[in-house]
């Protein structure tokens, strides 16, 4: 589903016969989501869930395939809820974060559930502990506990013990995602919410790298730390009803011994989390600062191609990697130090509890040894998983610390009603206004805050504004966080002694060199740049056009409507007046035509000229301020628009026109304002100011009435053009969704490619490309590591059978004198050891490897991407998308998947031991399996369909998201003095609902696969129970114990193991979209190096290193496109440059002047024709050779964040 605004991608076209055929694709997304009124067993079965398992089996799911958000899981609800408890600046117990604790209290009824079902998963296991006594007391003829005598009641306990345990533990954990969703949903919308709030200090504080950062990473955080949170509840309250029933069971002493081995693993993992949560913290700033650079370097990928900087910028990147990886390396080994110390911990439990119980009774039957294994079973679940939820909190402390001081941080000035004075006008008296005092360049998108959102209501209740902006006295600011900046950084620009008095209707003009601060006059004026002293007060409605100009992602009329109905007469009398109607001649589709990201396809007067457009569209302007904006267009059509727009349609308003150029219109200002260095020098008419500054009245040409002619439309010229063309026809094409490039090729229209989509499973070459990364083959890695888990189970299962087979042999004792039970008790202790080795070793093999191929795999497709063609991939592709893949899906493999392979492995072998073990007993219970297996695969497969489908469309939900993030903060200036806050919000809440919806859907399809995969276990532990009471007395006490306690390990076993296989194949779908970028076209640079063909060709071998020596240029009937479908944007150039000629170029906008220094530069490769220089042909030399023997002052010019010297010469070959 997609709007104009091209914020919803869709993959596949979905036609007529389709939907005939197929009605179940629109069925869902119409109907209410049934989650909204499903009962509790529906619920903790997930059986609501069905009908969307049973779609996905059958089809492939798309988006129109999905439920709507539930009206409570929306993000509207979701914050009303919250606002009732947030308490920013109250000191909370313990220190909590305000944010958590409001979190805690916006959910704590679900919460308690969530609490009271670890309640019962506990009670449910204690239960089947003493079933299992009892069921093994009845093997052996001995007297149960409950004194039951049939042994089919005992089996029915374990059975229904079981189910319990299943049912309780899946509904809580189905309850915490819903929570965690929710959190998820409601940090991405607060995030999103204060970007819009923040002031100018706050904006240099924040980069967008660190605030997408917030948005992706921190998010993921705070979900994962909900979801794995019932750990922290069952984990201690496992470990205190093992200790009781051994203390029960057996005696104080062993129950302390086991005490004191949990308490000091507890201890040191602790410490471990403590390692763990400073690794995080450094490792997250890491990963901000890389993101930073990473988003600099792609939205100034134009200037990087012309300046050949790829390699420098790559590396970099590729030293923080290396920072990166190293903090990797270290995080994941204390992570999985963690995991597998708490995974062996109920070996080290059962072997001081068996020690103990030994030396001091010097004796031990069966049934007790194999009884303290099921009591050591209760805390093993919660072993396993309690490392990644101690981690999980630590990551979400961090989380909530950054959320914390973001939300915290300074906002833009709130306006005030006032009762007096009329709409549109100005006035400040004795106003002194500074910008914060650490000017660092913090991103290539350059924000200038305005206006705050208000209520349009009230402007029909006053026509006077207020601006209240956050004063700075005796230079502090209120923000704690800035003071120490504030000591460290020179004072920031001043605007001293503002004193200004507007009339409402009057035309104002200011002007000034360059830095005498006009812009920020217009800044403070509009409320983005702090007041220190005096009054400001603003009346009416403002539109306002930025110096930078800002193109949204949209089509071309959606940018001019900006969210206003469309109005027909008004839109056509502003394409008139703005001077668009004849551009959109030339463009594709018209006003249908996308606009790219930036507004990439339009040229530097067209976005100046689309930016007057929706200023002067807007309905109820009082106050129009234009930041400069003739300056991007010629002479001729500068006067036009000011005799149409300025002079002509907003002629009744208060015009603020900031002006470096285009003098000559001076004298038809009302009012000018002459400004240098942060003070209005003079102000007054045009022959006040002129007696003053002389210069401001040069000579200049007259623009003559015919230069004008053609591309200003005369009243009759609209009429003229036809209808479909201008105002372009809004085709069902062009209001639908952006289709994926493999199966529809775009339309000249479509601008923006969809996200890629791979259909189907993750393919096996992915998994083996993945471990090829390692700089060894693949499967190799694979089997060894494999072979090692294997080796680990092995000895796991030996240190579980011996206390049984020591136990047997304990009659022994007094008889036979080579009895020892030291002897014993060392092979025990051997085998203990082993066992720990084992299993550390191949978690450390499983991490290194991990580690070695993201290493890997990022530095190769980031040099790739930064090899990709503008035109053909950068154009076309949102930094969205990409940077969502080097931040969210790079986050995933570097993070997420090297722990989800090592518990995969590790809970893999564990399950695959326990069956082979459990059917020791009779080869009838491995017969059994074979359907129980069968089941298992088809359920596999049947649920596989649909999430695997349903986790990629939250994938491609989740790029809008992003998108829209980065679009909002580098328009934020204009959408505040549009006070568009309210409806951008809005769009934002959309976006972020279809995706949380999405996110959570994928989570309740995990509980449906988990539920269904319990009960399979359960009955494995039911054939397993039955047959040993079926056969009671046939099958010894040994195999009977080792069977039995290992069936019990299968309680919820089985799904973890599928679950985990389900996370690690989803989790490998980021690989998957992050190797796409190896399908990226790479611009051909196949040429020679300057020395090599000036040697070969020209024999000029001793000039090489000064080449270009002359200059002369030479365009050979050149023909030029940008991308293969596009029309030709240079057709036949002839033209000849004689060396150290200086040359003009000219012509109107769209004409193709920068598409000559695009030529010159090879930014795209020649549809035909040749370029030569100093009578070498352009294209038969190396590219980056070719770029760094020119130099051009770019149109858009950008600066990297860091030291000047490093923009200077960022290959150090100069200082």
């Amino acid at each position: 589903m997609a709007g104009n605004d091209g914020h919803y991608v869709e993959s596949s076209p979905t036609n007529s016969t389709n939907f005939i055929a197929k009605p179940s694709r629109t069925q869902f997304s119409q109907v209410p989501n049934p989650l909204a009124k499903a009962s509790i067993p529906s619920i903790a079965l997930a059986q609501w869930m069905q009908p969307m398992i049973s779609l996905g089996s059958r089809q492939v799911l798309e988006l129109d395939d999905m439920w709507p958000v539930c009206p409570s899981d929306a993000c509207e609800s979701l914050e009303t809820r919250f606002k009732r408890h947030y308490e920013p600046h109250r000191s909370h117990v313990f220190g909590l974060s305000p944010v958590f604790v409001a979190y805690m209290k916006t959910f704590q009824v679900q919460i308690t559930v969530v609490f009271l079902g670890c309640v019962v998963y506990v009670l449910a296991l204690g239960l089947q502990t003493y079933v299992t006594k009892a069921l093994l007391e009845f093997l052996n003829g001995e007297e149960n506990g409950f004194g039951i005598e049939d042994g089919y009641w005992l089996v029915a306990m374990m059975t229904g013990s079981s189910l319990v345990a299943v049912c309780a533990l899946n509904y809580l954990f189905f309850v915490a995602s819903r929570i965690g969703t929710n959190m998820r949903s409601l940090t991405m919308s607060l995030v999103y919410e204060k970007a819009l709030r923040l002031s100018s200090a706050a904006r240099q504080e924040y980069t967008t790298g660190e605030i997408l950062t917030l948005m992706s990473v921190d998010t993921e955080r705070v979900f994962t730390a909900m979801v794995q949170g019932p750990w922290l509840v069952m984990g201690p309250l496992a470990f205190m009803v093992s200790c009781i029933l051994i203390g029960f069971l057996f005696d104080l002493y062993s129950a302390l011994a086991g005490a004191v081995v949990l308490i000091a693993v507890m201890v040191i993992s602790i410490q471990q989390g403590d390692r763990i949560a400073e690794l995080q913290r450094r490792l997250l700033r890491v990963i901000d600062e890389r993101v930073k650079v990473t988003s600099e370097t792609l939205q100034g990928i134009r200037v990087m191609k012309f300046y050949a900087w790829e390699d420098s910028l790559a590396q970099r990147v590729e030293k923080l990697r290396v920072k990166e990886v190293s903090l990797l390396r270290k995080f994941h080994s204390y992570q999985v130090v963690n995991t597998v110390m708490l995974f062996i911990t109920p070996t080290f439990l059962s072997g001081a509890t068996l020690g103990v119980f030994v030396l001091i009774n010097h004796t031990i039957t069966v049934v007790e040894a194999f009884t303290l294994v099921a009591m050591v079973n209760i805390s093993r679940a919660a072993l396993n998983q309690l490392p990644l939820a101690i981690g999980g909190l630590s990551k979400a402390k961090i989380a909530y610390t950054r959320i914390d001081a973001f939300l915290s941080s300074s906002e833009v000035s709130t306006i005030t009603v006032k009762d007096t004075a009329d709409r549109g006008r100005i006035s400040i008296r004795e106003g002194v206004f500074e910008w914060p005092g650490n000017p660092t360049v913090s991103d290539i998108i350059v924000v200038t805050p305005a206006l705050e959102e208000t209520d349009d209501d009230n402007l029909d209740k006053a026509a006077f504004f207020s601006i209240d902006t956050p004063k700075v006295e005796n230079n502090e600011i209120e923000n704690p966080a800035l003071l120490q900046a504030q000591h460290e950084v020179k004072q920031g620009f001043q605007l001293r002694g503002v004193n200004l008095e507007i009339e409402s209707g009057s035309l104002v003009m200011i002007v000034g060199t360059v830095g005498a601060g006009k812009s920020s006059l217009i800044n403070a004026i509009l409320g983005g740049m702090p007041r220190t002293t005096g009054e400001l007060e603003i009346g009416g409605r403002v539109a306002y056009v930025s110096q930078d100009t800002w193109i949204r992602n949209a089509t071309l009329r959606d940018n001019i409507l900006f969210e206003q109905d469309y109005d027909a007469g008004r839109y056509e009398q502003v394409l008139d007046a703005s001077q668009l109607a004849m551009d959109l001649m030339a463009l594709p589709n018209g006003d249908s035509t996308e606009i790219g990201e930036r507004g990439i396809n339009l040229s530097g007067g067209q976005k100046a000229r689309v930016a007057i457009a929706r200023a002067m569209y807007r309905a109820g302007t009082d106050v129009l301020i234009l930041d400069d904006p003739l300056s991007a267009v010629d002479p001729h059509v500068a006067h036009a628009i000011f005799d149409k727009c300025i002079a002509g349609m907003a002629g009744d308003q208060t015009r603020l026109l900031v002006l470096n150029s285009h003098y000559d219109l001076l004298d038809r200002a009302d009012h000018i304002v002459m400004m240098n260095d942060g003070v209005i020098v003079a102000q007054g008419s045009y022959q006040d100011v002129l007696t003053q500054f002389p210069h401001l009245g040069a000579p200049i040409t007259t623009i003559k009435e015919d230069t004008v002619e053609p591309v200003s439309s005369t009243g009759n010229d609209i009429d003229t053009i036809k209808q479909d063309q201008v105002i372009g026809k809004r085709t069902d094409e062009a209001q639908s969704t952006v289709k994926a490039e493999t199966e529809k090729p775009d339309k000249a229209g479509h601008l923006i490619r969809a996200e890629d989509r791979v259909k189907g499973k993750v393919g096996g070459r992915v998994y083996k490309t993945y471990f090829d990364e390692t700089g060894f083959n693949g499967l190799v890695v694979i089997f060894v590591i494999v072979a090692a888990y294997c080796a680990g189970q092995a000895a796991r299962t030996v240190v579980d059978w011996w206390p049984g087979h020591w136990a047997r042999n304990m009659p022994r004792r007094g008889v036979d004198p080579t009895y020892s039970n030291t002897t014993f008790g060392m092979w025990y202790l051997g085998f203990l050891a082993l066992c720990t080795v084992l299993s550390f070793g191949r978690a450390l093999m499983i991490i290194e490897s991990c580690v070695r191929s993201s290493r890997n795999m990022h530095d190769e497709l980031f040099r790739r991407v930064l090899k990709a063609p503008v035109t053909r991939y950068f154009d076309v592709t949102p930094m969205g998308q990409i940077l969502n893949r080097f931040s969210n899906d790079l986050d995933q493999m570097d993070s997420i998947l090297p722990q989800e392979y090592q518990l995969l492995l590790q809970n893999a072998s564990l399950a695959f031991g326990a069956l082979i073990v459990s059917a020791f007993a009779s080869y009838w219970i491995g017969v059994a399996y074979i359907p129980i297996f069968l089941i298992f695969l088809y359920i596999g497969q049947y649920f596989k369909k649909s999430s695997r489908e349903i986790k990629r469309l939250e994938g491609i939900t989740r790029t809008p998201v992003y998108n829209l993030f980065g679009e909002t903060l580098s328009g934020l200036d204009t959408i505040r003095a549009f006070r568009m806050n309210e409806n951008f919000t809005k769009q934002n809440r959309r976006v972020v609902d279809v995706n949380a919806n999405l996110y959570l859907t994928y989570w309740a399809a995990s509980r449906w696969l988990a539920t269904r995969l319990d009960f399979l276990s359960v009955a494995i532990i039911f054939i397993v129970s039955l047959y040993l009471v079926a056969t009671a007395g046939s099958v010894g006490s040994l195999t009977s114990g080792l069977s039995l306690t290992y069936s019990l390990m299968l309680t919820s076993m089985v799904q973890w193991v599928m679950r985990s296989v389900d996370r690690t194949d989803n989790a490998m779908t980021s690989v998957e979209r992050l190797l796409s970028f190896r399908q990226i076209e790479n611009e051909g640079d196949e040429g020679k190096r300057v020395d090599e063909l000036l040697d070969t060709e020209h024999g000029l071998a001793g000039k090489a290193k000064s080449w270009p020596s002359r200059g002369a240029i030479r365009f050979d009937h050149l023909c030029l496109r940008y991308r293969p479908e596009l029309p030709l944007v240079l057709k036949g150039v002839d033209m000849d440059v004689a060396a150290g000629e200086k040359v003009g170029i000219c012509g109107r906008t769209g004409a193709g002047k920068s598409s000559l220094m695009v030529a010159l530069f090879r930014i795209c490769d020649f549809d035909s024709g040749r370029v030569f220089i100093d009578d070498v042909d352009i294209a038969t030399i190396n590219l980056r050779e070719l770029r760094r023997s020119l130099a051009i002052i770019p149109q858009d010019p950008v600066l990297f964040s860091g030291p000047l010297r490093e923009n200077l010469d960022p290959f150090h070959e100069y200082s």
